[in-house]
């Protein structure tokens, strides 16, 4: 089943506003769980949120971060009079890690769209047509800045510097050295890219013209509707859903 991208977007947009508004860990595990459902329905690479384990020490630390400043709830750890663990801060932050999760599964959402039909659907949602050049650079651009790094730090390991022996009082120098290269050779292809748009008379006409079109159909409108339905009800459970919680929630 082929859905168009504004629909996509659609899903998207309320996933990560929802996922923005609550802070409750309870609400945000069952959002959690809708999404990765919807990505099983959209059949979208499910197997990407695999590849969040690397990040697995970064989010305790950002649990115990979270303790040093929330000093609700019970002590799980401290030195004597000073808290550095408590329930509070662990809630917390386990609030802010499944935030993380519901975005990047908002994400995922629209990673399967096309890149064409995605820019001519925010042309179509009346976004100024810059920003979606703007926008579009920025996804052609990304490969090729990404690959442009590997071949300076190729270049640097055939010389035989390896950069973790790097000493620390060298650091800045060795670091500087890369990008600079790189920052060079980005504001040249900018400079590039803004002569050639002045040649190709870039914005000389008010509108322009697409190749391709795109159209939202019968099935569209209804996903749409039923899903703001669905987006009602889950804000009603989720002020009861939060209600309840608040008894044993510190």
């Amino acid at each position: 089943m082929k859905l168009d991208v504004r629909t996509k977007l659609f899903f998207a947009a309320i996933f990560s506003t929802l996922a923005l508004a609550y802070q409750n860990p309870l609400i945000l595990a069952l959002l959690l769980a809708m999404n990765i459902l919807l990505l099983l329905w959209l059949r979208a690479p499910l197997y990407l949120f695999w590849g969040i384990r690397k990040f697995i020490v970064l989010y305790l630390i950002l649990i115990v971060i979270q303790s040093l400043f929330v000093k609700s709830g019970a002590p799980l750890l401290s030195i004597g009079s000073f808290s550095l663990v408590t329930t509070g801060g662990v809630v917390y932050g386990f609030s802010i890690v499944l935030r993380f999760l519901v975005l990047i599964g908002s994400g995922l959402i629209i990673l399967n769209c096309n890149t064409g039909e995605l820019l001519l659907a925010l042309v179509k949602m009346r976004v100024p047509y810059e920003i979606v050049f703007m926008i579009q650079l920025g996804i052609r651009f990304i490969p090729v800045l990404i690959a442009e790094m590997g071949n300076i730090f190729t270049a640097i390991q055939l010389r035989g510097v390896d950069l973790r022996k790097v000493y620390k009082r060298k650091v800045v120098r060795v670091y500087t050295g890369i990008f600079m290269p790189l920052l060079y050779g980005i504001l040249q292809k900018a400079e590039q890219l803004s002569i050639l748009l002045e040649l190709r008379g870039f914005r000389r006409m008010p509108d322009r013209t697409y190749y391709r079109s795109i159209s939202m159909g019968r099935l569209d409108y209804g996903i749409i509707l039923v899903s703001a339905l669905l987006t009602v009800f889950f804000m009603l459970g989720a002020v009861k859903l939060q209600s309840w919680s608040m008894g044993f929630l510190p």
